[in-house]
């Protein structure tokens, strides 16, 4: 597996390092890219890397701007690990993450945002204060002021320094801690707390000199918190309801302090912990058991797990046909052909000299097949350029140059008037959704595209040999489905079926909420799945032969 690195060059964090050596450990490649050059090397990382790791410090030389990486990274489908630029933008944005914090009842330090030296900062706030600008990170500006008078002094000084609100909080004394959430098999889990032992600057509160410097194995400043049970559990539960409220993924640190009077207070959120070996998010995994490798392929994990299987992976592949063996080189965001298809390929009639339509090609397998058994003119449709790019490669590839057709468009809509065929092969996207989630959406009940291609065909086959070949799924509303094929064919048959499995997780990690989406559908009669096990599930892969076509 290839993973990218975003990092700031220009920033002394050594995560980049870390995360490399890691990855060095696990056997993965990695693309190193500094967030300055992103932009530029877009094409390498959603084309070279499975996953992308970002540890942006800065962007453009703002901390503020740094969610906009992930927002480019995502709008070019990469694939990231961590939180997602919406999530980022505000964990990163101090008074946004302290309200949503708030609002699912998380004690936040009371505090305000001022935009002007000038503004009164109220009464309710007693010194001393903690002075910092809404949207930096690393303690960057953070400032203490024992007065009201120090405060104005303080804040006119960084707003001549930063064009952003500042965050006046009031100080909480007592412990600090540092909890790290890391996603994994069983869910979201909190690792062991760390505990500061040094504040590291001004009245115990962690400066931005203290967070730069650079630690050796066995530091003395930080040990495993030692909490009562009860303590351990509020903070624990605190955490993940933080973690939720700011909708994180995978991996992320909160500074949390206890007051004396037993209070966690929950100052930020970090989207990009420090990975370096001897800081919080490291050693509380190692106080958990796992070695800094292991930490880092569990968050990996849990980010190649939300990845669609189909465009996990780019390489070459070998398949089984009818009429041999085939290879098929896979591009990076073309479906990976699922056993389902590639039994259909093994079902196709299709006899020497006959004319063949598939639509929707992807990697062209169908189309291989095929042209394999004989066909004499081979059409491939797809709206993808990848797809048709990777069909016409793949049928160089098995000596069939020249061979099959690829041609862009939608269903019928590139086929010119009175183009006809003997058989049209589809398998169509047909995952129902309560709206557009990826490649696999069907539309609300999962038939759309499979009536589309129903209600098209018969126009396009041969009247008195034309068939249809179709695979259905049984989460697609099949009544409607068959319905439909009876009305447009005289023969309709199910020439096959196989099982496929599936977990609530798979579903939800397409749309949140989809698999609670198609349990809906099988109690209305409009999905049929059921559970085999354990929380896994199976419904059914139809494979239907429709022949001939009914007049007007």
């Amino acid at each position: 597996m290839r993973v990218g690195i975003i990092h700031t060059a220009s920033s002394p964090c050594g995560c980049a390092e870390a995360i490399s050596r890691g990855l060095e450990v696990l056997g993965h490649d990695f693309l190193l890219v500094d967030s300055e050059q992103v932009e530029l090397c877009l094409a390498d990382l959603a084309g070279r890397c499975d996953l992308v790791v970002d540890h942006t410090d800065t962007y453009r030389g703002r901390g503020r701007f740094r969610c906009l990486v992930r927002m480019i990274l995502e709008s070019h489908g990469v694939a990231l690990v961590g939180s997602e630029a919406r999530a980022c933008a505000l964990a990163d944005d101090k008074g946004a993450a302290k309200a949503r914090l708030a609002a699912a009842g998380i004690p936040v330090p009371p505090g305000v945002l001022l935009t002007s030296a000038e503004e009164t900062i109220p009464p309710w706030l007693h010194p001393p204060y903690v002075i910092k600008p809404s949207a930096e990170h690393m303690s960057r500006g953070l400032a203490v002021a024992g007065s009201a008078a120090e405060a104005r002094v303080r804040l006119g000084d960084l707003l001549a320094r930063c064009d952003q609100p500042l965050l006046v909080e009031q100080f909480i004394p007592g412990r600090e801690f540092a909890v790290s959430v890391v996603d994994g098999p069983r869910g979201l889990e909190v690792l062991p707390p760390l505990e500061w032992l040094a504040g590291g600057g001004e009245a115990g509160v962690l400066t931005e000199t203290f967070k730069l410097r650079h630690v050796l194995p066995g530091r003395r400043d930080a040990v495993r918190a030692d909490l009562a049970t009860a303590e351990s559990r509020d903070l624990a539960e605190l955490s993940l309801a933080a973690f939720r409220a700011l909708g994180l993924r995978d991996y992320g640190r909160f500074d949390v302090r206890r007051s004396p009077g037993g209070v966690f207070f929950f100052m930020e959120a970090n989207v990009t912990p420090s990975m370096e070996p001897e800081e919080a998010l490291a050693l509380s995994a190692r106080w958990a058991g796992m070695d800094f490798p292991a930490l880092l392929e569990r968050i990996l994990s849990a980010a190649l797990e939300r990845r669609p299987a189909a465009v996990r992976c780019e390489g070459e592949m070998t398949v089984e046909l009818p009429a041999g063996p085939v290879t098929l080189r896979l591009r990076r965001g073309v479906h990976v052909p699922p056993p389902s298809t590639l039994e259909l390929a093994r079902l196709l009639d299709v006899r020497p000299g006959e004319r063949v339509l598939e639509l929707g090609c992807g990697s062209g397998v169908l189309s291989l097949a095929a042209t394999g058994l004989g066909a004499g003119r081979v059409v491939a449709v797809d709206l993808d350029p990848a797809a048709l790019a990777s069909t016409t490669e793949n049928a160089a590839l098995n000596g069939f140059a020249g061979r099959i057709e690829t041609r862009a468009g939608s269903w019928f809509e590139s086929l010119s008037e009175g183009e006809r065929f003997d058989a049209i092969i589809a398998t169509p996207p047909q995952t129902p959704g309560r709206r557009p989630f990826g490649p696999r959406y069907g539309g609300a009940e999962g038939a759309k595209h499979l009536l589309a291609v129903i209600d098209g065909a018969p126009a396009r086959l041969d009247p008195e040999r034309g068939r249809l070949w179709l695979v259905a799924i049984s989460i697609a509303n099949l009544p409607a489905v068959m319905e439909r094929l009876r009305d447009r064919f005289a023969s309709v048959e199910i020439v096959g079926e196989t099982q496929r499995p599936f977990t609530a997780r798979e579903y939800d990690g397409a749309d949140e909420g989809l698999f609670a989406y198609l349990d809906s559908l099988r109690r209305r009669g409009l999905a049929e799945f059921h559970e085999v096990f354990g929380g896994e599930y199976v419904f059914r892969n139809l494979f239907i032969r429709a022949s001939g076509v009914k007049g007007p």
